[in-house]
């Protein structure tokens, strides 16, 4: 099957996320802003139905909603993912039902009300799943995507980046929006796009440092060691005037969510 992606979502790249080092460094990742999760229930509405998480990693989106909606079922073909999410706060609630397996082709259990996913939709087979996501909605029901757990507006934007991409395994990455890359071609059709206020986070600096190598394109089975240790010990450095006495780094988050209808 010809793939719809670009080519810097091609599966060489997105099945990194079956590495472990990059599954246990998840966590690490700074949270979605609490008003993330205040958009997805007004869409559900009053009676908060069943929602359906697509690739959902260990479970940000569904440990955080399971106990204010029906059920949630999370879906991703990463079983390190699965294991560490199960291990986490509400990771064995009993609403939560975690299903291992490619969403464009694992069994799955609607209807359901919502279908939510945060970036990793960029790794799926968009010629398939968008069609899946339609059948399984019900009449009413929304697709949301949701974008956003880097600081926004940081003063060491500009060098991070810079690092970034020195360290970068995906050589063939560019940024896109994604959203209006599946506007244009003819996957969703939008209704809503909101972002939240922005919220400060705070985290140890090598916490923060630590979850760049749950990103595919900085995983250290991929970087290799001495890459990992030169790329650790670099970030550090351009962070370290930033960093305040308890050797913690703060920043603003803030968080993209769209919603609209599949199209097939």
């Amino acid at each position: 099957m010809k793939t719809t992606r670009p080519r810097q979502y091609w599966n060489d790249y997105a099945s990194r996320f079956k590495n472990r080092s990059l599954a246990e460094t998840y966590e690490l990742r700074p949270p979605y802003p609490g008003e993330t999760y205040k958009i997805l229930l007004s869409l559900l509405g009053e009676s908060r139905g069943r929602v359906l998480d697509v690739g959902c990693g260990p479970g940000k989106i569904a440990r955080t909603l399971v106990e204010q909606v029906n059920s949630v079922d999370a879906v991703d073909f990463s079983q390190e993912m699965i294991r560490v999410g199960k291990s986490l706060a509400k990771g064995d609630h009993p609403k939560l039902r975690w299903i291992n397996g490619a969403v464009e082709d694992v069994r799955l259990y609607p209807p359901y009300d919502m279908v939510v996913a945060g970036a990793s939709i960029h790794w799926m087979e968009w010629n398939v799943v968008f069609s899946r996501f339609k059948e399984v909605l019900t009449t009413d029901g929304y697709l949301v995507i949701i974008d956003g757990d880097r600081p926004v507006g940081a003063p060491w934007h500009d060098a991070e980046l810079a690092l970034i991409r020195k360290y970068s395994t995906n050589k063939h990455y560019k940024q896109i929006d994604l959203v209006q890359e599946l506007v244009n071609r003819g996957h969703i059709h939008l209704i809503g796009d909101k972002r939240t206020a922005p919220v400060y986070f705070s985290q140890p600096l090598t916490d923060y440092v630590q979850s760049f190598h749950s990103r595919q394109s900085l995983s250290e089975e991929d970087m290799g060691e001495e890459n990992v240790r030169t790329f650790d010990t670099e970030m550090s450095q351009i962070l370290s005037d930033y960093v305040n006495n308890d050797g913690h780094i703060s920043f603003q988050l803030e968080t993209r969510v769209t919603w609209g209808r599949p199209l097939r």
